[in-house]
């Protein structure tokens, strides 16, 4: 199959099979890829794509970083190939990047899947009594200041008319300062259940009433007591979706092997992800894509599977199980 047709999507489906047969430290590449903090949903995605490119050959350091905004810089600087961010991030870095001239940023960074959404937890603690709706001013924390959370609480505060001043710290300082009254809200962006929040007492989540102005970028959620044990109830809140993205240009040659690789990788390991790994594995569209967006080398990974299927087969029988 591979001498007869010579497609650009069977010679990527070509590379990822020898990967797996020849996987040695010899024929081993160093990639980077920038996640977020390391109790956050980011890094343990990261690390669970890093475990099954690892199989075949494509050793993915997995870098803790700030959040959203920092990864979208270090793709811009070059210093990672591949960075996870949430897309509100995306839209203020076309905004402010791209302000004024006549490059897109859709022709910069390539998305190589859309992940999962992630969602606002907007906190306070539980015995103080605090109106959202009325009041017009707060402390907030929102983690470092690059952190796709400090994105989404700017946000919340357009979105509402609220006045921010925002404190720049660690989310588990920030959890600390709003139990003491140094913080009337913390707002933290991450996939539920988020590792920090599930052991947490005295705290409670502010509900979000719907708002037009959120539509385009936001999907409307809950978070519920089978997220977090402290909740008595349902929270309404919104949800953000996440994507794995590069700024490897798309060329012939390995640059698309690279890009094409992780995803198919991601993609035939579909089944053990969704069983194995974190729960947000769940809500992944491993197949989905937007062309505008999407690096060309996912269009050939998905055109691989679908030409395995062609012929009888699943393309997830070739995940590796070592």
């Amino acid at each position: 199959m591979c001498k007869q047709e010579r497609i650009s999507w069977q010679r990527l489906l070509c590379l990822t099979l020898l990967a797996g047969l020849l996987n040695s430290s010899a024929f081993a590449i160093d990639l980077r890829l920038m996640t977020g903090d390391e109790q956050g949903t980011y890094y343990q995605i990261g690390q669970e794509i890093a475990a099954q490119t690892g199989k075949v050959g494509l050793n993915l350091e997995v870098l803790p970083s700030a959040g959203s905004w920092a990864n979208i810089v270090a793709l811009f600087n070059s210093d990672t190939e591949f960075a996870i961010f949430q897309l509100d991030a995306y839209i203020k870095a076309a905004r402010n990047f791209y302000r004024n001239t006549a490059m897109n940023i859709h022709d910069e960074i390539k998305v190589v899947m859309p992940l999962y959404y992630e969602e606002i937890h907007v906190i306070k603690t539980m015995d103080r009594p605090l109106d959202f709706a009325s009041t017009e001013s707060f402390v907030v924390g929102c983690g470092p200041q690059d952190s796709g959370s400090c994105i989404s609480a700017e946000a919340i505060a357009e979105f509402y008319n609220k006045d921010f001043r925002y404190i720049y710290e660690s989310y588990e300082q920030s959890l600390d300062d709003l139990k003491a009254g140094k913080l009337d809200l913390v707002i933290i962006t991450a996939g539920k259940p988020y590792k920090l929040l599930t052991g947490q007492t005295g705290l409670a989540l502010v509900a979000l009433p719907r708002t037009k102005k959120a539509a385009e970028v936001y999907l409307y959620t809950s978070i519920t007591p089978e997220d977090y044990a402290w909740l008595d109830q349902p929270v309404e809140t919104y949800g953000v979706r996440s994507v794995l993205a590069t700024m490897i240009q798309e060329q012939e040659g390995l640059a698309n092997d690279l890009v094409g690789t992780v995803h198919f990788t991601i993609l035939i390991n579909e089944e053990r992800l969704k069983k194995n790994g974190h729960p947000k594995w769940r809500e992944v569209l491993f197949k989905g894509f937007n062309e505008k967006i999407a690096h060309h080398a996912v269009l050939e990974s998905i055109g691989a599977c679908n030409l395995i299927r062609g012929y009888g087969y699943n393309c997830q029988d070739l995940a590796r199980d070592n």
